[in-house]
């Protein structure tokens, strides 16, 4: 099922007189009726009915017992970082941020965790500071969120430059190599100067 929020266009806090506002303006626009003497855009609209009613539903049920379907969207959610971990692993960012977007807790730390991996893997570092950070401090006794987080400050503290505003380019100077350039520096205008001063 998808994001029940996104297929009724409401926000996440949205009232029930919101949500059936919405439901009426959709069941409207994609009637089939409206469809008749085109075959495959009356198919699409019945496709496209069947999905709201689904949300429709889905949000009510909630709205009217908090408790309802908690164990089911749980589960589903759980499949989503189930799913998103595995198109990480795989490079596909893209996929796993689609994932990650149909989670309907996005307060867990698995959340942020997964958001911020893919922002790490991508370079963003900034993007990516916040969510490992919220992650890691939410859950300070998952080894493998303070693994990641500590790789994280290691990597950005090699790569990052605060002046960007995209992802950090690979192949940056570490602390040791900087240090070393800017004494050589340092020396070759110190030797400048003394022959210009007259010295040997």
């Amino acid at each position: 099922m998808k994001d029940p929020y996104e297929v009724l266009g409401v926000g996440r806090n949205a009232t029930k007189e919101e949500i059936r506002d919405a439901y009426r303006e959709l069941i409207k626009k994609y009637h089939p009726d409206k469809f008749r003497d085109n075959p495959d855009m009356k198919a699409l609209a019945e496709e496209k009915i069947k999905e709201v009613n689904e949300a429709y539903k889905y949000l009510l049920d909630h709205l009217d017992n908090p408790s309802y379907g908690v164990s089911n969207a749980s589960n589903e959610d759980q499949s989503f970082f189930q799913q998103a971990r595995q198109k990480i692993d795989a490079g596909d960012y893209y996929d796993a941020e689609d994932l990650l977007v149909r989670v309907s807790d996005k307060s867990n730390p698995e959340w942020y965790f997964l958001s911020g991996l893919i922002y790490f893997r991508q370079g963003w570092y900034d993007k990516a500071e916040t969510y490992l950070k919220y992650a890691h401090e939410a859950k300070p006794d998952n080894k493998e969120y303070d693994e990641v987080y500590k790789e994280f400050l290691r990597a950005s503290r090699r790569n990052y430059n605060p002046t960007m505003n995209g992802p950090a380019q690979g192949g940056g100077m570490n602390d040791e190599a900087g240090a070393c350039l800017s004494c050589c520096a340092t020396l070759a205008c110190m030797d400048i100067c003394c022959h210009c001063m007259g010295g040997i």
